[in-house]
């Protein structure tokens, strides 16, 4: 079984350590798109911008996103990848949510026998990973 980790999830556990990410690391495997990383950086940065970090927070929350970096293999925006996101989805989804979709499909590929299961707190991008036959544990 392959876990693939959407950002929502694992910042919820950075930011203030929501327990969902357990359920997508129990897996055996666990991938994202690189766009986690990004993603995550991007909110750190605004977080500390706007002061909801002292000198404390920011660096727990690194440590954290440092932490789920250390166990998830990271999918690249490959040419496949970026072709995929232009395509049309079954449901309405946006741009980020588009490239983590074709990166979690791009496992599918990679791996036919596994189970691919995506762990997101979007409501949108559950319903369409559970179009694309997907399985997506997580309520919105």
């Amino acid at each position: 079984m392959i876990a693939y980790l959407d950002s929502s999830v694992a910042l919820r556990h950075i930011l203030n350590g929501g327990v969902a990410i357990r359920h997508a690391l129990a897996c055996g495997t666990v991938v994202s798109s690189e766009l986690l990383e990004i993603e995550c950086r991007r909110v750190l940065h605004r977080c500390r911008l706007a002061g909801e970090f002292d000198d404390d927070g920011y660096v727990t929350a690194v440590s954290r996103l440092v932490a789920v970096l250390d166990g998830v293999s990271l999918v690249a925006l490959s040419a496949k990848v970026k072709r995929r996101a232009m395509d049309a989805f079954p449901v309405t989804v946006g741009t980020l949510d588009a490239l983590h979709l074709s990166s979690a499909l791009a496992v599918v590929d990679a791996e036919p026998t596994e189970e691919v299961l995506v762990f997101s707190h979007d409501g949108a991008m559950n319903r369409c990973a559970a179009a694309l036959g997907l399985a997506a544990p997580l309520a919105d």
